[in-house]
C-alpha cells in the first residue's frame, strides 16, 4: 500500500517516512540516513542498527539510479529504500591524456597546469607566476535543454572563481581564459561548425597563449575521442551527461591533461546553483535522455536513456525559485511525458 501512494504521487517519502516508520533515529528526519559507501571495505557500522547489512547488500546490489524506490527486509522489518543520489566518480571513468612537455623560447619547460591549474590549486611556486582573474566565455547552440545545461556549467564556474567575460573586458581588448562551447547535433553540419568555432581559439594556442578550450553538449558526445584527433588544442570533450560534474573534470585539465568524459552515467543532483539569464523565467529539468529511438532523431545517441529526476528534487528547486521571486518556470525533458516511467516502482 505505501508503495502504491507513492507511485500515484499522493505523498513523498519524507512524508510516507514520518508517518509509518518505526525508527526512532531516522523517522523525523523523513527517513535520512545519509550516504552509503559501495566500495570494498567500506565503513557503513554505524547504519547497522537502522537497516542491517544483509539488507544494505540486496539494496546495492539492485541496479538503481536516483529516484528509486526498493523494498527489503532483515531481522528488524521491512525496509523502504529511496535513493536520492548517487555519487560517481567521473575521473575515474573519463579518458585522459597527458599532454606533452613544452619549452618556451629559452628552452625552460612550461609547466603544464598552466593558468587554470595555478588558480584551481591557488598554487604558488617560485619563477612562476598565475593569474587570478580568469574570465570565461560559453556559447550555446540549440534547444532548451543546452541551454539549461549552460547554466549550469557557468554556476560551477563561478564557484571556482572564474567570472564572465563583461563588456569593460571586451573593451580593454582582454581574451578569455577559459571557452565554453556547447553544442547541437541536430542543425546542418552540425560538426563542421564546431570545428569551425574552435579554429580561432586553437590557433591562440598553436601561438603559445594559455587558453583552456572545452567542447560540451550533442557534438561533444557523437564525436567523442575524434575531436582531440581533429582539434588536439582541446582540452575536454564533455557530453551532456556530465554537465553538472565540470568543475570535477576540470581538475585533470588544470594538471596537464586532455579529457573526454562521454561514458553513460547516471545525473547526479547538482550542489552549485545556476546562473540563470532570467531573474523572471527558470527553466527546470524533470527528466533527461529518451528511450524511443525513432529512426529520423539522434537524441537517445547523444542524451542517452531516460532518467527521471527524483520528484522530491524538483519541488526543492521549484520551490526556491518561487521564493526567489521567479514568475515564469519551465519543465524541461527531451520526451517529458515520460517521466516517472523509468522509475521504480514506475511514477
Amino acid at each position: 500500500q505505501a508503495l502504491t501512494t507513492l507511485r500515484s504521487s499522493q505523498i513523498n517519502f519524507d512524508e510516507l517516512a514520518k508517518q509509518i516508520s518505526n525508527c526512532m533515529e531516522t523517522r523525523e528526519k523523513g527517513g535520512e540516513i545519509g550516504w552509503v559507501t559501495t566500495s570494498i571495505n567500506a565503513d557503513n557500522e554505524h547504519l547497522d542498527l537502522i537497516i542491517p547489512e544483509k539488507a544494505r547488500d540486496e539494496v546495492l546490489g539492485t541496479t538503481t539510479k536516483p529516484g528509486d524506490i526498493v523494498m527489503t527486509s532483515s531481522e528488524r522489518g521491512y525496509h523502504l529504500v529511496q535513493i536520492t543520489d548517487v555519487m560517481v566518480d567521473v575521473r575515474r571513468i573519463s579518458k585522459t591524456k597527458l599532454r606533452k612537455k613544452k619549452k618556451d623560447e629559452n628552452g625552460v619547460e612550461i609547466d603544464r597546469r598552466g593558468i587554470l591549474g595555478g588558480a584551481l590549486a591557488a598554487a604558488e611556486q617560485e619563477g612562476v607566476e598565475f593569474k587570478s582573474d580568469l574570465i570565461y566565455k560559453i556559447e550555446t547552440m540549440g534547444c532548451q535543454m543546452n541551454i539549461a545545461d549552460s547554466e549550469r556549467m557557468e554556476g560551477q564556474l563561478q564557484n571556482l572563481g572564474i567570472r564572465p567575460m563583461s563588456d569593460e573586458d571586451k573593451n580593454k581588448g582582454r581574451k578569455v581564459d577559459l571557452v565554453v562551447l556547447n553544442t547541437c547535433s541536430i542543425r546542418d553540419h552540425a560538426e563542421q561548425k564546431v570545428y569551425s568555432y574552435i579554429g580561432p581559439y586553437a590557433k591562440r594556442k598553436r601561438e603559445g597563449e594559455d587558453v583552456t578550450i572545452i567542447v560540451a553538449g550533442c557534438v561533444a558526445q557523437q564525436e567523442g575521442e575524434n575531436l582531440l584527433r581533429r582539434a588536439p588544442e582541446v582540452d575536454l570533450v564533455l557530453g551532456p551527461q556530465y554537465a553538472n560534474r565540470l568543475g570535477d573534470l576540470l581538475e585533470d585539465v588544470a594538471n596537464g591533461n586532455q579529457v573526454v568524459a562521454t561514458e553513460a552515467s547516471h545525473i547526479m543532483e547538482d550542489s552549485t546553483k545556476p546562473r540563470r539569464q532570467s531573474t523572471t523565467a527558470a527553466w527546470v529539468n524533470v527528466i533527461y535522455g529518451c528511450n524511443e529511438r525513432c529512426t529520423y532523431c539522434i537524441v537517445p545517441t547523444t542524451r542517452g536513456v531516460e532518467q527521471s529526476r527524483p520528484m522530491e528534487s524538483i519541488v526543492e528547486e521549484v520551490t526556491e525559485l518561487i521564493s526567489q521571486g521567479y514568475k515564469e518556470v519551465t519543465l524541461l525533458g527531451q520526451n517529458i511525458d515520460a517521466y516517472g516511467r523509468d522509475m521504480i516502482p514506475k511514477r
